[in-house]
């Protein structure tokens, strides 16, 4: 997952990896076009070809009875429709059209749906190239200040710089989607270490978001997750019970899901930091409750 598990280090001394702050960059720029191409499986049945023409017919129909604004919206919600056929099928809604009024309205509608579409796509690279830059500051506070290396695991003073400068970004889907893309491009490449570096910047993120500061369970979500025991060991010297720690979680995990919008990566990550929160805590509390009993 993308907050994996964070494993305590041992004692050893942390692995150096080389991963200076000049190639830091070079992770970003290196996807693949490739990477937005989508495919339809599957073979047609018998009526497809039909229902696949009158649903375009419907959606060129919209399109057409659309003022300026609503066919912006119109474009942006249904984007992924504009394949080959649907262009196809305008150009020849435009041959058969019966008077040449109808025709230009027919080839006007997609010159403005292909600007539409241009637009978007440079704000979503321009988005895109804001993000990578973003990134590639915030992944930097976490090497080493002289020589620009990496240790991973990263130390806690690492993970706390990178933290601060998590909490000074704003931090949205498209950077969201771009941490994402960059730990895809690190697996593939066999960058361990910046997955590792990646991950932890996710921690950071779900962290700030979670943290309310009111309860006890918030000592937790706020400290580094190599801080996770020391900090349950405190709340539940201090009354903190598991059926507190369960209930409380469950609140935040509502919070997740009712709140966020669905499918978003910004629930994804929360709702997984949540469950790794989780599962530490029912382990801790569990080897208290077994030590209590003998």
């Amino acid at each position: 997952t993308a907050c994996a598990r964070v494993t305590h280090a041992a004692a050893a001394p942390r692995p150096r990896v080389a991963v200076a702050r000049k190639s830091v960059s070079a992770i970003a720029f290196r996807r693949r076009r490739g990477d937005a191409h989508v495919t339809r499986a599957g073979k047609k049945k018998p009526g497809d070809a039909a229902n696949d023409v009158a649903n375009m017919d419907a959606l060129i129909d919209n399109l057409i009875a659309a003022d300026e604004e609503s066919l912006v919206k119109l474009v942006a919600e249904n984007v992924l429709s504009f394949d080959q056929s649907l262009w196809i099928r305008i150009a020849s809604r435009s041959d058969s059209a019966p008077d040449q009024h109808a025709k230009d309205g027919f080839m006007t509608l997609a010159g403005k749906c292909m600007k539409l579409i241009e637009e978007m796509v440079e704000k979503t690279e321009s988005g895109i190239q804001q993000s990578s830059k973003t990134l590639e500051k915030i992944v930097a506070v976490a090497a080493d200040p002289v020589t620009g290396e990496f240790a991973v695991p990263l130390s806690s003073e690492s993970v706390t710089r990178m933290r601060f400068a998590v909490n000074e970004t704003a931090v949205d889907e498209q950077m969201l989607n771009t941490v994402y893309a960059w730990i895809r491009k690190s697996d593939e490449d066999k960058l361990d270490g910046m997955v590792h570096i990646m991950q932890h910047l996710l921690q950071c993120y779900a962290a700030r978001e979670l943290d309310t500061g009111k309860t006890p369970l918030d000592t937790v979500i706020g400290a580094n997750a190599g801080e996770w025991r020391e900090k349950f060991e405190a709340a539940i010297a201090g009354g903190f019970g598991e059926e507190a720690f369960t209930r409380d979680l469950q609140k935040r995990m509502e919070g997740v899901v009712l709140n966020l919008p669905n499918g978003s990566y910004a629930q994804r990550v929360q709702a997984e930091y949540l469950k790794e929160v989780e599962d530490r805590g029912k382990g801790i509390y569990a080897e208290k409750s077994g030590a209590s009993a003998e």
